[in-house]
């Protein structure tokens, strides 16, 4: 989900190693993923010299991969994603901050808690308002999650898309499978359906028969990412991966300098893309001064 949920208790890590000239920060990533390769980048804009930074491909299949992670002289690790974090969590020795990774998931597994976290929720209500800049005069929205024990509860959810002006459907899909009937459900009901953030729920193989459902029944979708919006959603609302990074950069940084323990941020920046060729498929309006002064991408 992307909506706040309570946070595990015990996010520490012991006191902070002294800086150095020779204090390695290993960023332990993975280039298959384009949100994760500016994440990374921008890790490395939010460290600092004389801080060393050593990047760990989880594409290039590490042999070493334990070795790499429990090496004596890593200060800190920064994990880009939930991969990284497992990784980091099980075989690796040094302070974790974690990145690109939601809230709740801090909470799931049996993994030893981060230092700190940069993690992706953003509230509803920054995301309606992100919405209604890209469809103007359209208050009609539907949601399909994945129900989590840590999920904000619907009444709490409709209560605040109704206080910013909205009326909100929630349908909770707990499978994969069941996301095209639950999608086509909610035909006529809504102006466009949220998809919130969930690899489980919307990946390769469900993202598709969505798209080509989403053209077909003349239903919109608001996809989490710049690649769901070129795979054919009207629109997307997610954070700006690239300033992400930077806060974790900027986190590792502090750590290095002083005791952070527990901090845990939400993104800055929110990111708004539309793409026209789908919009005008769909027949929708969209903002006329989308991709001008407006912040809002345009990516076809």
């Amino acid at each position: 989900m992307v909506w706040s949920a309570p946070v595990r208790p015990g996010l520490a890590a012991g006191p902070p190693p002294a800086r150095t000239a020779k204090t390695v920060v290993l960023i332990v990533t993975t280039s298959a993923v384009d949100a994760f390769v500016e994440a990374t980048e921008g890790i490395r804009h939010g460290l600092t010299a004389p801080v060393k930074a050593i990047t760990v491909d989880l594409a290039d299949n590490p042999a070493q991969l334990s070795a790499q992670l429990g090496a004596k002289e890593i200060a800190v690790i920064v994990t880009v994603g939930n991969n990284a974090y497992e990784a980091a969590a099980r075989f690796g020795t040094a302070p974790v901050i974690a990145t690109m990774i939601l809230r709740a998931d801090l909470s799931a597994g049996s993994y030893r808690a981060p230092a700190s976290a940069v993690v992706l929720d953003m509230p509803l209500t920054d995301i309606l308002a992100a919405l209604a800049r890209v469809f103007p005069g359209k208050t009609r929205v539907g949601m399909i999650r994945n129900p989590g024990p840590t999920d904000v509860p619907v009444a709490l959810l409709l209560a605040q898309a109704k206080a910013a002006g909205v009326t909100l459907r929630v349908l909770d899909c707990p499978k994969p499978e069941g996301l095209l009937q639950s999608f086509l459900s909610l035909r006529a009901l809504v102006d466009f359906v949220w998809c919130p953030p969930d690899g489980t729920l919307y990946n390769a193989t469900t993202v598709r028969p969505l798209i080509l459902a989403s053209l077909e029944k003349q239903l919109p979708v608001v996809g989490f990412s710049a690649s769901f919006v070129r795979a054919g959603a009207a629109a997307g609302v997610y954070p700006d991966y690239l300033e992400a990074g930077v806060q974790a950069g900027e986190l590792a940084q502090k750590y290095l300098a002083g005791p952070i323990a527990g901090v845990i941020e939400g993104p800055r920046k929110i990111r708004v893309a539309a793409n026209p060729r789908v919009a005008r498929l769909l027949g929708l309006r969209l903002a006329p001064n989308a991709g001008s002064d407006s912040g809002i991408v345009v990516i076809e």
